[in-house]
Order: C-alpha cells, then sequence, then structure tokens
C-alpha cells in the first residue's frame, strides 16, 4: 500500500507545474470569471476620478515587485511583494502632468518608462518623472514596451488614425513602424513578428515591410487591448501561443468580449477563449450568468517570472490567474 501511495504521489508531482508546487495557497474568489485556475484579486476598489480607467498598464519589476499606471489618478504605483505571493498596499511612485496608459520597467536602469497622453516620461527610483518626448498631434498613447534591441515601443493615437513606433530611450529618432491602424493599445512580438490589436476593427495585424496584414479576426465589438506572447511553461497549453483581453463591448447591444483568448498566430482560426472557460458559453451567456469579467473592461495584460497571468481591469481592480 505505501508504494502504491508512493508512485501516485510522484505521478501527480510530475504533472503539476514547478510554479504551482512552489506557490502559496489559493485565495479563490468564486465571483471572479471562472476558469480552471486558481483566480485571485491582487488589488480591489482602487480609487477613481471621471471616466479615465482606474488601472491600466501593469509591468513587474525583476524583485517581484508589480507596477501599475492609474491615468485616472495620474500616477504610477508600486505593488510591493509581501515574501508570502502576494503583495503589500500600492505605494505612490510619482505623479504626472498627463494621465499615463503604458509602463515598461528598465532592469538596466532601475527605472521605469511611461507613456502617457501626449508625452513619455522616465521616471527613476527615486520618483522623479522626466518628459523625454512629447507630440502635440496625438491624443494618447497606449502600450509601452523596452524591445528586444533596447528601444522604447508604444502605440500612438491621433484624430486621424492609430499607429505603432519606436524610439530611442532618450526620446530622439523616432521611427514609424505600422500605420494606418484605427485604435490601437497593445500590441507585442511573436517570432520577431510585430502584433498589434486593433481595438475599433477587432482584430490582430502584423507588419511586414511596412504593410498591414490582418492576422486575425476577433469577436465583433469585443474591443482587444492587452496582448502577449506566452513563453512561459506554467501553463503548458498556452506556452508559445498569443494571449489577448478583450476589453469589452460597453457601447453595444450585443454583448461581446470580456475574456481571455488563447490563439496561435500560425493557425489563427483556431482561436479559443480560456478565462472564463465555462461550457463553452457565449460572452451574453456568460455575463448573464455572472461568470465572466462582465462589466468591468480589461486593460493590459502581463505575465510573471512564474508564468502567472495578471490582468489590469479598468474599474480599479488587478486579477491574477495561475496553476492551483
Amino acid at each position: 500500500m505505501r508504494l502504491l501511495l508512493l508512485i501516485g504521489l510522484s505521478l501527480c508531482l510530475i504533472g503539476t507545474p514547478v510554479a504551482a508546487q512552489s506557490a502559496p495557497p489559493c485565495q479563490n474568489r468564486y465571483d471572479l470569471p471562472y476558469s480552471p485556475f486558481c483566480p485571485e484579486v491582487i488589488l480591489e476598489n482602487f480609487e477613481t476620478h471621471g471616466d479615465l480607467a482606474a488601472v491600466s498598464g501593469l509591468a513587474f519589476a525583476p524583485d517581484g515587485a508589480l507596477y501599475f499606471t492609474s491615468p485616472a489618478q495620474r500616477a504610477v504605483y508600486r505593488l510591493p511583494p509581501d515574501g508570502r505571493g502576494f503583495f503589500g498596499a500600492p505605494q505612490l511612485v510619482t505623479r504626472l502632468p498627463e494621465a499615463p496608459f503604458g509602463i515598461a520597467y528598465a532592469a538596466d536602469e532601475n527605472a521605469v518608462y511611461v507613456a502617457a497622453e501626449q508625452s513619455l516620461f522616465r521616471v527613476s527610483s527615486d520618483g522623479e518623472a522626466v518628459r523625454i518626448f512629447h507630440d502635440a498631434q496625438t491624443l494618447w498613447h497606449g502600450e509601452l514596451h523596452i524591445g528586444a534591441d533596447g528601444r522604447l515601443y508604444t502605440a500612438r493615437n491621433t484624430a486621424d488614425s492609430a499607429s505603432v513606433i519606436s524610439l530611442a530611450r532618450d526620446g530622439s529618432d523616432p521611427r514609424l513602424l505600422a500605420d494606418a491602424l484605427r485604435e490601437v493599445f497593445g500590441f507585442t512580438w511573436h517570432d520577431q513578428r510585430l502584433v498589434i490589436a486593433d481595438a475599433a476593427e477587432s482584430a490582430l495585424y502584423t507588419a511586414r515591410e511596412g504593410a498591414l496584414v490582418r492576422l486575425a479576426a476577433l469577436p465583433a465589438q469585443s474591443t482587444p487591448r492587452g496582448v502577449v506572447h506566452y513563453r512561459a511553461r506554467a501553463v503548458l497549453q498556452w506556452h508559445d501561443s498569443l494571449l489577448v483581453a478583450l476589453g469589452g463591448s460597453w457601447n453595444a447591444t450585443t454583448i461581446s468580449g470580456y475574456a481571455i483568448f488563447k490563439l496561435d498566430p500560425n493557425q489563427p482560426s483556431a482561436q479559443r477563449q480560456v478565462i472564463p472557460d465555462y461550457f463553452g458559453w457565449d460572452a451574453d451567456a456568460l455575463a448573464r450568468r455572472r461568470v465572466s469579467f462582465h462589466p468591468f473592461q480589461l486593460m493590459s495584460i502581463a505575465i510573471s517570472a512564474e508564468g502567472w497571468l495578471y490582468t489590469a481591469i479598468a474599474e480599479g481592480r488587478i486579477y491574477r490567474f495561475r496553476p492551483r
């Protein structure tokens, strides 16, 4: 009998991701979007002002701290790790003269870069914010990333169109990478291809030799925002896929989005809704049964060093999904 128990335990451990074995006990919340993973609240009821999102961009530091932007408060905050797998209370990093949206952590500088309405800022570890770029034609910038080449990349939205641009870290040498989009918040790279989520078109695009190519159509009016390339192995069925946050059809007659989709850029038609994942029901049925993100709007998504998924919610929340 003891031998059988040991064999059974060994099989369980073999099939369990390392991140799940070393993780803290699941603080499951049953009022969150239905998922086979552990759903947890990292931040809740964060104060908002006006119509801007209370939480927008997310970025991890090497020490496990989670930085986030609050457009409503024109501020950047830091969630310090508590040493037990969760986080302490939000710490104000800096306030800015413009509403911030995207954020990226530069480990080689111990600083964060922030994309705000018309400007980009560098924020040092002591909270000093320096404007490094300004464009009066821009209405708002979306997510901001540091590319493999060390340059800054951000989404730019004007009255006429949207684009993705690249700049040196001092704000010089701006380059146009993709143009003629309608509304862009999130983008990422997959196999060195730039993948862009057009929120107005509910579609993913890639840029090839300066030309836009539609990669995948997403549910109509689902408002795709954050998108990441999942390189981790904590959730093996997500490995090497794109995860897309569908903000939701907040002003449409038919409910759409309010979910996380997974797709393979090489087979974009084989897309699948992974959170919530509830009997294959559509967005309207999930919303009526209160097992989706609805009525809260998804913004950015981020992956921690453990391979856990973090979701920023415009209404002042951050949720986490990880293996149990």
